[in-house]
C-alpha cells in the first residue's frame, strides 16, 4: 500500500499512512517543502544510541530497583537471611547493568535489552 521512503503531501490519506506507519514501525517526518507545499516522508524509527540506552537502563534501575532497596530498616528486618542475600544479588546486578550492557554490546551489537535485565526475587512480586 505505502512504502518506506515514500514522499507525499498533506492529503486525506494522511491518517491512513499514519496507521500504516504505526503498524509497521515507521514514522512520518516532515521534510523540506517545495513549490507545491509541505512534504512528508515515511521513515524508519531511528534506533537509540548507546548513550540513550544506558540512560534508559539507569532510569529503569531507579524505577524498578532503587524503589525497593531504599526501603527502611523496618522492612529489611522482616526479611529472612536468604531473602536478604537474594535482594543483595539482585541489587548488585542492577548496579552493574551499564557495564553488563556495554560488555554485551561489544560481543553482539543487536543485544536484546530484556535479556540483561536482572530478574527480581520471586517473593518481591
Amino acid at each position: 500500500m505505502y512504502n518506506l521512503g515514500e514522499i507525499f503531501y498533506l492529503d486525506k490519506e494522511y491518517s491512513t499512512r499514519a496507521k500504516f506507519c504505526n503498524e509497521n514501525g515507521y514514522v512520518i517526518k516532515e521534510i523540506e517543502p517545495d513549490e507545491k507545499g509541505r512534504r512528508f516522508q515515511i521513515q524508519e524509527i531511528p534506533k537509540p544510541t548507546q548513550d540513550e540506552i544506558i540512560d534508559m537502563l539507569r532510569e529503569r534501575r531507579k524505577q524498578e530497583c532503587f524503589s525497593i532497596v531504599n526501603r527502611g530498616i523496618l522492612w529489611y528486618n522482616k526479611l529472612t537471611t536468604e531473602q536478604q542475600f537474594e535482594l543483595d544479588e539482585w541489587y548488585r546486578k542492577w548496579l552493574d547493568i551499564t557495564d553488563t550492557y556495554r560488555n554485551a554490546y561489544e560481543q553482539n551489537q543487536n543485544i536484546d535489552i530484556e535479556s540483561i535485565i536482572p530478574t527480581a526475587p520471586s517473593w518481591l512480586k
